[in-house]
């Protein structure tokens, strides 16, 4: 079997389709309990939904994960993995539902990313710089680690502002992940990665605007973006670690190139303005782009297809011949080229930074109206 029929055939596998299967179904039961607990996203502030809209999209998630990898094994080596997102979507719940403070949020999910990471010793410990010369990271590697999965964390929990924008990141990511797996004899990355492709495609059905409906019935809330904002990074380091030729640590920038660049924007252009990183607003890629005259839709239609393209450019620079120095480079430079960009689209109206407190408490009236722009993250968002 060749290469692309053996990625095929893990699209068309029963893991994903046993794990897509129970996502669809658990959706709509776990969207009547969210209403039940009240955890619910309200309009108000810079969020234009119009209506409450139930936050059930993590719960659905993580269930549907956690049945597929059951059914099929848990790989040993993600068991601190496991533990660490269970924990993280937990934080993320708890702050969907009463808004925790930023600094007991971060402290948290720091203990809980490097605890996973010692259990499964996932450890950024080398950085390529050419395929003769590695760079050992010695006691750097701990905190080094440590940050990149934070800063992944709240690059995708950003991300989670129109509907089906967030989850669409994630499931382009995921395929490519799954793709690398396959290609690199990576059964256990790739297991966990189809797993949670079939689930997050589950969600993605009910938050995404088909021509059929125009509103998203559910959205995935702090838990499932931080829950995705974790494992993400997390699969993609073990893959460095387990097959460097066919996942080098260069390839991990462009996964995350879209997200990483737009936390880059936002931070820089609010510091710029002398406005909190910690705050939410109105200053993301896609406020940029519809602020520039896109409709939804096209706005987050345009950024699938940013993302696709700059992974598939991250993934081709391996066939071009180019060191890994030249990657990394390669990276940069797009990077300013997008900071200077989105920079200059963004800079009329400027960034509008509300405050946590600025929400209001309707009454839920059991679905959602037209949804413009779904709830964001709260922590560096």
């Amino acid at each position: 079997m060749n290469q692309s029929s053996a990625v095929i055939q893990y699209f068309l596998s029963s893991q994903l389709f046993l794990a897509l299967v129970i996502s669809i179904a658990l959706t709509p039961i776990l969207k009547r309990v969210a209403v039940n607990i009240g955890l619910i996203d309200h309009p108000g502030g810079r969020k234009q939904h119009k209506a409450s809209v139930p936050l059930a999209g993590g719960s659905a998630i993580l269930f549907a994960t956690a049945i597929s990898l059951y059914v099929w094994g848990l790989p040993h080596e993600f068991q601190g993995m496991a533990c660490a997102a269970t924990g993280l979507f937990l934080i993320g719940a708890i702050d969907d539902r009463f808004d925790i403070s930023a600094k007991l949020r971060l402290i948290l999910q720091t203990l809980l990313v490097t605890g996973a990471l010692y259990w499964d010793n996932n450890w950024l410990s080398t950085i390529a710089i050419s395929d003769n010369f590695n760079f050992d990271l010695g006691i750097f590697q701990y905190p080094i680690t440590v940050l990149a999965i934070l800063g992944v964390m709240n690059a995708i929990n950003m991300l989670d502002g129109l509907d089906g924008l967030s989850s669409g990141v994630v499931l382009i990511i995921l395929g490519f992940l799954i793709g690398i797996s396959v290609v690199a004899q990576q059964n256990s990355t790739t297991l966990v990665s189809t797993c949670l492709f079939g689930s997050v495609l589950g969600f993605w059905a009910y938050n995404y605007r088909f021509a059929w409906r125009e509103k998203a019935s559910v959205f995935m809330g702090d838990s499932g973006t931080t829950l995705l904002g974790f494992v993400l990074p997390y699969l993609a380091i073990k893959l460095s670690i387990m097959a460097p030729a066919f996942a080098p640590k260069s390839l991990l920038l462009w996964l995350f190139a879209i997200p990483i660049w737009d936390l880059c924007a936002v931070v820089l252009k609010r510091i710029r303005e002398r406005k909190s990183p910690l705050d939410a607003g109105r200053d993301h890629i896609h406020h940029v782009l519809m602020n520039a005259g896109l409709s939804v839709r096209h706005s987050l239609h345009l950024i699938y297809l940013l993302t696709i393209a700059t992974i598939s450019f991250g993934v081709s620079i391996q066939f071009f011949a180019l060191t890994r120095l030249e990657a990394y480079a390669a990276f940069f430079v797009f990077m300013v080229i997008y900071l200077v960009r989105v920079g200059s689209l963004s800079n009329s109206p400027k960034a509008e930074v509300y405050s946590l407190n600025d929400r209001i408490e309707p009454n839920f009236d059991g679905d959602s109206s037209v949804v413009e722009i779904s709830k964001h993250t709260k922590t560096l968002s």
